[in-house]
């Protein structure tokens, strides 16, 4: 593997020298250049998204799940390329600049297949994302021949600066297009659901519990990430102004199967009164923990923006005290 030092792989793929010093922007430049003679159609960005991806090629098999900064490509390949050559440049290009090959799997129809599963509703929607057109005009057809037939796939993953990169380059058997996803590890912006104490009163005092969205962990574990620090600390303050007991409730979205998002959501919640006991001095006998998963929606899962809110944890009032 080379050992090219990331910087220095981030300014040779870049199309452009016009990013600033530290992370790029996915938004307006490509972290990897694009297959020679390509046209792109479409573009989608967004701040926060998940990239769904394989760690087994068959139908039946759950996909894992990457959050952050996501940009993603649409493109048609020039005529008289074969998908071979497209898979094999974008392989080589992302081994010698650095990149580890984390999937790269070649015509199977069971790659087909998995992927005509999670690029649909109640995994990623292609057709909800809102897709700017580029050079070309992707269309709803475009969208369901890239996610839905894919006959060769790459996921590759680069790390330097503190954030981590992966690159998704999925390539149709259909209508020579191929499309290329660009993650960038990234911290869901805070303070968009704002928790004080007379919210937490508030919200308590008329339903019996409080939604906390200001927690945040790990992707795919129960490890409480540093930004969860004021969260923590102010429903401490509640606890510690109260002589209540409380359930901690774990909830996930629906991606993923039931079994391990109910294991997930438990483990989140025992992780949240842990850092309560811990650092705060919360006595353990006032808090009870537990897990539903998906099972308590407060929104769709056929979006992200209702995922999101389905990922989340509840502080519920017991009865009785």
């Amino acid at each position: 593997m080379p050992t090219r030092s990331f910087p220095r792989l981030l300014a040779a793929l870049f199309l452009s020298s016009t990013a600033a010093a530290g992370a790029p922007s996915l938004h307006g430049q490509e972290v990897v250049s694009r297959f020679a003679g390509s046209v792109e159609k479409g573009i989608y960005a967004a701040d926060y998204d998940a990239l769904l991806f394989p760690t087994e090629i068959h139908r039946s098999a759950e996909p894992e799940r990457l959050e952050g900064a996501l940009v993603s490509r649409v493109y048609t390949k020039p005529e008289g390329k074969s998908n071979l050559e497209v898979f094999r440049s974008y392989e080589r290009e992302l081994t010698a600049a650095g990149f580890e090959i984390v999937v790269a799997a070649t015509p199977d129809p069971e790659l087909k297949w998995f992927f005509w599963k999670i690029y649909r509703p109640p995994y990623t929607d292609l057709n909800a994302r809102s897709w700017a057109d580029t050079e070309d005009r992707v269309s709803q057809g475009d969208l369901a021949r890239v996610g839905g037939f894919v006959d060769y796939y790459i996921l590759a993953r680069g790390t330097g600066n503190g954030e981590t990169y992966h690159i998704a380059v999925l390539i149709s058997k259909e209508h020579n297009l191929f499309m290329v996803e660009e993650l960038r590890s990234a911290s869901m912006e805070t303070g968009t659901v704002t928790l004080n104490l007379e919210a937490i009163r508030s919200a308590i005092e008329a339903t019996g519990k409080v939604a906390v969205y200001d927690i945040h962990f790990a992707t795919g574990s129960a490890e409480i990430e540093p930004s969860s620090t004021e969260a923590l600390a102010t429903i401490a303050g509640y606890l510690e102004e109260v002589g209540d007991r409380y359930y901690v409730v774990g909830h996930t979205d629906d991606t993923g199967s039931l079994s391990s998002n109910l294991e997930l959501s438990e483990a989140r919640a025992a992780a949240v009164k842990d850092a309560l006991v811990r650092d705060y001095g919360i006595d353990a006998s006032r808090l009870e923990t537990d897990g539903v998963g998906p099972l308590a929606p407060v929104s769709t899962n056929a979006a992200e923006d209702g995922r999101r809110l389905n990922r989340r944890v509840e502080i519920v009032k017991r009865l009785g005290g």
